[in-house]
């Protein structure tokens, strides 16, 4: 009975000591002012890898776009200029010819099917196809793409790229509401895919491009690119 009652003792004499070792080391810690002994954000899964390859040119007809498509017929509207969305299964609904599929086509493509199926109906037939302007906050998806915002930003998720396609680093976060109180924005990343698959990394230094104006640092985004904001650890 004596041998328990002193590992007891001993057990409480341990964890008392752990403790005072706590209460002395973590207290230096935050003085240092670093921790870089703290293990950072895995990024590999968390937003490296959603970056997407988007070929450059003109933009194809994706479900959630709208397109601006007007019929006429000897010089007068047969079909009035209106906006038709693609929807889910990748096609817009037109007078006369139903259901046309559309996705994965240029403008000029979809505008040449639709032509040649209103031929069946009218003699020279013209059409015209197009993507209507895009206005950032109309809740329209833009053709030319998207970049990702992930990490501290007011409103994570998809940012549409503008069809002149001067997208920079401090533009999408700007769109995205700016970043919170806990980001590190002298450590932004911009992940990108290539081509070939591979993935290159780029940090941007917010922080320095506000104060110093340097905004040959505020990096040209590309459609797929993904933009995350760290926390700051300090």
């Amino acid at each position: 009975m004596n041998h328990g009652i002193e590992g007891v003792f001993v057990l409480k004499s341990l964890i008392k000591k752990s403790l005072g070792v706590l209460l002395v080391c973590v207290p230096l810690v935050l003085a240092s002012g670093c921790w870089t002994w703290w293990p950072g954000p895995k990024d590999d899964a968390g937003f490296d890898g959603k970056a997407v390859y988007v070929p450059e040119g003109e933009p194809t007809i994706k479900p959630g776009l709208t397109l601006r498509v007007m019929l006429t017929v000897s010089g007068a509207p047969e079909v009035q200029d209106a906006l038709k969305e693609v929807n889910a299964n990748g096609e817009i609904l037109m007078p006369h010819i139903g259901a046309v599929k559309c996705e994965g086509m240029t403008v000029a493509e979809l505008q040449e099917k639709i032509q040649t199926a209103y031929k069946a109906f009218y003699i020279d037939p013209q059409v015209t196809v197009g993507f209507p302007p895009y206005v950032e906050g109309s809740g329209m998806k833009s053709p030319w793409g998207e970049v990702l915002m992930m990490g501290e930003v007011a409103r994570p998720g998809p940012v549409n790229m503008p069809s002149t396609r001067d997208m920079t680093v401090t533009r999408a976060l700007m769109v995205a509401g700016g970043a919170t109180p806990m980001s590190d924005k002298s450590k932004v990343r911009v992940t990108r895919r290539e081509k070939d698959g591979s993935l290159k990394k780029f940090v941007v230094d917010i922080i320095k491009i506000g104060k110093e104006g340097r905004s040959d640092l505020d990096i040209a985004l590309k459609p797929g690119d993904v933009v995350y904001v760290p926390e700051s650890w300090y």
